[in-house]
């Protein structure tokens, strides 16, 4: 904060009556933004500038930028958002808590003699949603009574409401569909609650311009970037934050507090899981946050009762598990608008990408769909989805051999049969001592290009000249390998694409059938493997200075958690570690500069070190190699 503002602190007598919409009760900083509050304790983090997934979790919700979860920016069309009631105003046994409950398989009533896994929802968490039904029922008449236009749009939404209950009883539903109907109904719940809140409270409290100094923080509030906006609904009594440029705060401000941003850490951002499948809902929009965000959100969920659900089928028979995640699931659903096609067909031109097996591009920001791939790490996801990938970002030319030191992970699993990846497994296992020695005491001139690793041998063509596609990896394997290169049986490289150095049949044989658990180890060997070797290059190239004494070495003790360790003592060390390396680096964050001490480590501390030394690394890793870094993933157990 700049020394000029006006700080007001320790006096406990203090209340927030002598501020105006333009000072901050308390203020925070996110990334070039200032973000105060006349009004609250806390700043929570805005996502309103940042692309998202609008797409259904493993709650059913829709994660941090679901207006009925989180704040979010304010909107004239859906002004009654600023009314919604926060969950943890209403904990278990208020009347309202049923507007946060996640059904769980228990609840999930299968019908007898049914080859489909259909069923109904539970007797007892039914009528607890009709009671929110009744809860709003008669406000909304009593209000309607009064009204000269006799049709609502929100005693639709009380149609809509009473529809779907009675559906949630008496309709055979799959489990993921039922688990949506039921936040359909919860939304539909917050909706009617907060408008009538709002035409009820808070807009005659605007419309009177009469201020308030109390403030009803059991609503959710919002963030606004117009000052008067702020005026209004700070003078009403409403949770209110300002979002602006440093330029943008007067000299003058009077300032109660300054605070850290408070994350979302208890919102649910992982996908539908159905045992050790995951089946993620389809993405309904992707775009900034904002108007066309809140549309989507607040419609009605589209459902999948046309068509008749999947047989579960054991996992030892199916092939399935070899597959990439269908292209509906990561379309827009046909309810789509045009408006909202349009940024997801740009974000995906945008993302780099890889041929798969199928000749299809493969967007290699994120992981695909296999129960052969441990989860990635939260902060490492959300890293990989803010970097911004505009090619004005990258480093030209480029001064680091953009290669990959090690296969990509998700190679591995890119063939669609099974003998495939028994060949894949067995090829990893034959050369990868080698391998590793060569790149640890040897480095060769080049490492193999993505299009390398993964393009499929052409056909010769007599009238091309130069060397072919076979014959320009062979040179490159060479150059890895040296002599010791393995070419004794067949063709140097897979029919499918991967280079296959052809191992003890007997090892092939004894994985005809390879345990999801084993590929998983090996899956997670190779991001480690990946991780540390392109953070050593990167930074030996950007800390040059220090490596004298190969400071890398000393980064990582061995640990089976590190900085993922689920104590914040455990992580410490590790993540102190891992600040310390990338401090050096040009550009590097503010937050970055100073060292971690145990009696300031707290949760949030922690969430904040994390989320800034990913994000930092990710995109400081694009603007050197043109692609996105290969990242820890959770170990397997």
């Amino acid at each position: 904060m700049p020394n000029t503002l006006m700080m007001f602190k320790g006096d406990p007598t203090l209340h927030a009556s002598w501020l105006q919409s333009y000072n901050a009760f308390t203020i925070a900083i996110q990334d070039n933004l200032v973000i105060t509050t006349p009004n609250m304790q806390f700043v929570p983090k805005f996502h309103h500038f940042e692309e998202e997934n609008i797409q259904a979790r493993a709650d059913g919700c829709f994660g941090v930028v679901d207006c009925f979860q989180w704040p979010q920016a304010y909107d004239n069309i859906f002004r009654n958002s600023i009314c919604i009631p926060r969950k943890e105003a209403y904990p278990f046994p208020h009347p309202l808590h049923w507007v946060w409950y996640t059904p769980e398989q228990k609840d999930f009533k299968t019908i007898p003699g049914n080859s489909f896994p259909v069923g109904t929802f539970a007797s007892d968490k039914v009528e607890g949603l009709e009671s929110l039904l009744k809860l709003v029922d008669k406000p909304v008449q009593d209000w309607r009574a009064n009204q000269q236009g006799k049709k609502d749009v929100i005693v639709n939404r009380v149609v809509s409401l009473r529809h779907g209950i009675s559906r949630l009883k008496k309709h055979p539903l799959t489990f993921c569909d039922l688990l949506l109907f039921v936040t359909d109904a919860q939304r539909l719940f917050l909706e009617i609650h907060s408008f009538m809140d709002w035409v009820l409270i808070a807009q005659p409290c605007i419309s009177s311009g009469i201020a308030t100094v109390i403030v009803d923080s059991e609503w959710m509030g919002a963030f606004t970037h117009e000052s008067d906006m702020c005026n209004k609904l700070h003078m009403a009594g409403m949770p209110i934050w300002y979002v602006c440029t440093m330029t943008y705060i007067p000299d003058n401000m009077k300032v109660h507090k300054p605070m850290l941003i408070t994350h979302p850490d208890d919102i649910v951002i992982s996908m539908y899981v159905e045992g050790n499948r995951i089946r993620p809902y389809d993405i309904i929009y992707r775009g900034q946050g904002g108007h066309q965000c809140q549309l989507h959100i607040c419609r009605l969920y589209s459902s999948t009762t046309f068509r008749n659900p999947n047989v579960v089928v054991p996992l030892s028979t199916s092939s399935s598990s070899f597959s990439t995640p269908s292209s509906s699931a990561l379309a827009p659903s046909s309810q789509t608008s045009a408006a909202g096609r349009a940024p997801q067909q740009n974000a995906k031109e945008a993302r780099p990408t890889q041929p798969s097996q199928s000749g299809e591009s493969r967007d290699k920001w994120k992981d695909p769909e296999s129960l052969y791939l441990l989860p990635s790490l939260l902060h490492w996801d959300d890293a990989l989805k803010t970097c911004n990938k505009d090619p004005s970002r990258m480093h030209m030319p480029y001064a680091i051999d953009q290669g990959y030191r090690f296969p990509e992970p998700t190679l591995l699993l890119g063939p669609k049969l099974p003998e495939h990846l028994q060949g894949y497994i067995a090829t990893w296992f034959t050369c990868h001592p080698l391998w590793i020695g060569q790149v640890d005491h040897d480095l060769p001139c080049n490492y193999p290009s993505p299009q390398l690793w993964c393009a499929a041998p052409k056909g010769k063509n007599p009238e091309k000249q130069g060397p072919t596609a076979v014959e320009k990896r062979k040179v490159v394997m060479r150059d890895l390998f040296g002599d010791d290169m393995l070419e004794t049986q067949g063709d140097l490289f897979a029919q499918e694409g991967l280079v296959e150095f052809c191992g003890p049949q007997v090892l092939v044989a004894s994985l005809a059938n390879p345990p999801w658990h084993l590929t998983q180890r090996i899956t997670w060997e190779l991001f480690e493997l990946g991780f540390c070797y392109e953070l050593r290059d990167l930074d030996c190239y950007l800390a040059c200075k220090h490596w004298a004494d190969d400071l890398i070495g000393q980064q990582f003790p061995e640990d089976n958690y590190g900085m993922w360790n689920n104590t914040l003592v455990g992580v410490l060390p590790y993540l102190e570690k891992f600040r310390e390396l990338l401090c050096a680096w040009d550009d590097a964050p503010l937050l970055l500069v100073v060292p971690l001490m145990p009696d300031s480590f707290m949760d949030t501390k922690c969430w904040e070190v994390m989320h800034t030394v990913t994000t930092f690394y990710v995109q400081t890793f694009f603007r050197h190699f043109g692609r996105p870094p290969i990242i820890p993933h959770s170990i397997p157990l």
